[in-house]
């Protein structure tokens, strides 16, 4: 009788562990692992367990997390005393999810709901990361001297961007080069953006194109560098023919900005866009204001910082 009462305490009752294959997945690869049940001192009515995949994302000093999807592991059934039980899982991760980065983790957070008694549960981080030809586009900046942001990969409330610096070439003729991604079966589809400088140095210009990268091209990171340069060259010898304006969509911004959105259907991110999008712009938004409203520069320097991702004064289509 005594280790029933104790058991519905939480004390000696059934417990869940998930136990994962590995702790990093691609994109578009299955998840799998295992449920392990192990049973308190008592029997216990077990009424369903859950798990639930959560995404967290930081805007600055703000963490949003929500679940991404709820995966629904067993029905009702009786653990016995010290009793061992198994459940298997599987999970396919689609293509447009963001993967993990800087400000972007995911965790599994699994419940044993447990009839009349305290529930157990169990947390488990996983890295998403980018399929291997995806780290092609990487290295191959790289070769061009564009040196991978540090905050590079954050979510804007509707995509995933990648942001670049250079260091080599194009230092002095581009400030940064910036990419959304969208991976698809025969390739990487990419919008990208060339913020080039103009009028001595005083200004920028965004220019945007979308490209193609086939599996072919993808697969020699070096061959792949050379055909970038050309497209950064062609784009800033021809900056007219490039309007950023092309591939913006409507959304939220402040008065006289652009609506930077996404413009690339399936991009990397888009999955969670109709669920933390919202709460994300509204995060940038508001720090943006009470930036504004103080008069102060954020601590990057810039007091619309925070509304780079709805797009920048780019002298832009004006010029």
């Amino acid at each position: 009788m005594l280790k029933k009462f104790m058991a519905k305490l939480g004390v000696g009752a059934s417990k869940v562990d998930l136990v994962l294959n590995k702790q990093h997945y691609e994109l578009g690869e299955e998840i799998e692992g295992v449920f392990r049940i192990q049973g308190g001192s008592v029997e216990q009515q077990i009424n369903r367990i859950t798990a639930d995949l959560l995404v967290t994302i930081r805007v600055r000093d703000r963490v949003i997390s929500h679940p991404v999807t709820s995966i629904p592991v067993s029905s009702s059934f009786v653990i016995r005393p010290e009793e061992q039980k198994e459940l298997p899982l599987r999970f396919t991760l689609p293509l447009n999810m963001p993967i993990s980065r800087t400000g972007v983790t995911y965790h599994f957070a699994t419940r044993l709901d447990i009839a009349g008694g305290v529930d157990g549960s169990d947390r488990d981080p996983v890295q998403i990361c980018p399929p291997e030809r995806f780290n092609s586009i990487i290295r191959a900046l790289d070769l061009l001297g564009f040196q991978e942001k540090h905050d590079s990969g954050k979510f804007n409330g509707y995509s995933q961007e990648f942001e670049f610096y250079p260091t080599g070439a194009f230092k002095g003729q581009v400030q940064e080069v910036e990419f959304e991604a969208a991976i698809e079966a025969d390739g990487i589809r990419l919008l990208l953006e060339v913020d080039m400088y103009q009028f001595f140095g005083f200004g920028e210009k965004e220019l945007r194109q979308e490209i193609f990268l086939s599996n072919e091209q993808l697969a020699d990171a070096r061959a792949l560098s050379h055909h970038l340069e050309a497209v950064i060259q062609e784009m800033l010898q021809n900056p007219h023919a490039y309007p950023a304006s092309r591939y913006r969509t409507h959304g939220h911004a402040m008065p006289g900005r652009g609506h930077r959105g996404s413009g690339l259907g399936g991009a990397m991110g888009g999955f969670v866009a109709g669920m933390v999008g919202g709460m994300v712009i509204g995060a940038l938004m508001e720090e943006g204001m009470e930036a504004l409203a103080g008069g102060e520069e954020s601590a990057d320097g810039g007091l619309f910082d925070g509304f780079d991702d709805f797009g920048g004064f780019d002298g832009g289509d004006d010029f």
